[in-house]
């Protein structure tokens, strides 16, 4: 992914880069491309997910997703269109929570297709009552965009994610 993003940036430098720019817009755009190659939260992001890797009972699928069982559970697993039932949070890889739905009266919804892409890995992989801790690569998160708030772009990203429930379609269309 890193690669495509890479010949992505390089793509669009090279052919703006000839569209009368300046010296100066020219140097703009190398620095762009720099900072987008060598941004700080990115690589402490990967230094993070490098060391995590490592412990005991943590499982990196090839995609770079992490994940430890917190809560084992056999039975159905979600697909792609089902609607899930979740609680969960999240944290920064500095340990900074920065969204929960623990604690809310009503736990949130979502459609499996329609969550960040780490998500979508680790629930496709849960029967309801499991509980797993995941750690997701940048490019299995909000990549280099941030969502706002206290995640800046290009972060890895922690989730705890209980998976409560695989809604019936007819109760999911309430």
């Amino acid at each position: 992914m890193r690669v495509v993003s890479v010949v992505v940036l390089s793509l669009f430098v090279a052919i703006t880069s000839g569209c009368g720019e300046t010296e100066e817009e020219k140097q703009f755009h190398q620095q762009l491309l720099d900072k987008a190659l060598n941004d700080g939260t990115k690589k402490a992001g990967m230094q993070f997910l490098q060391e995590n890797a490592q412990r005991d009972g943590v499982v990196v699928t090839p995609s770079g997703l992490q994940y430890e069982v917190l809560q084992a559970a056999e039975g159905p697993q979600p697909n792609v269109l089902s609607q899930v039932r979740v609680s969960y949070t999240g944290w920064t890889v500095d340990g900074e929570p920065f969204e929960s739905s623990v604690g809310k009266e009503k736990q949130p919804v979502f459609t499996v297709k329609d969550v960040i892409k780490g998500w979508r890995e680790a629930l496709l992989k849960m029967s309801p009552g499991a509980r797993w801790k995941v750690y997701l690569p940048s490019e299995l998160g909000y990549g280099a965009r941030s969502p706002g708030g206290m995640v800046p772009a290009n972060s890895a990203l922690i989730f705890e994610i209980e998976l409560l429930e695989i809604l019936p379609q007819e109760k999911a269309d309430q």
